[in-house]
């Protein structure tokens, strides 16, 4: 995943289907983009929204559209994970498990 946030306009959206594609600089393939990538919509999105958003590489070599924000229409900012804050969270989630399990067993000792 690329940690680069890019820009570019919806050209095309298939409501049905719920993926579109946003066009980039001209000689570039457009970039493919699904709903689901599309964080806190207020509504759909139309043809010709501002789209930001961060790619992926997939296997095939085609470029997706990921974690992707319409300019003016999402209510927040993609948030963009990063190696520290994952690792963070692991930290976070173990000194809360330690905690509970001395808890309970302060509690067994003092029964």
């Amino acid at each position: 995943m690329s940690d680069t946030v890019f820009t570019g306009k919806l050209r095309q959206w298939n409501k049905d289907k719920d993926f579109g594609l946003i066009g980039q600089k001209k000689g570039q393939p457009d970039i493919f983009i699904h709903g689901l990538e599309l964080k806190d919509l207020s509504r759909k999105p139309r043809v010709g929204d501002t789209i930001s958003y961060q790619t992926i590489t997939l296997k095939s070599g085609h470029v997706q559209a990921i974690n992707g924000y319409i300019k003016g229409v999402s209510a927040s900012q993609p948030i963009v994970k990063t190696q520290y804050q994952s690792a963070l969270k692991l930290v976070t989630f173990i000194a809360i498990f330690v905690s509970i399990v001395a808890i309970v067993n302060l509690i067994k000792y003092l029964i």
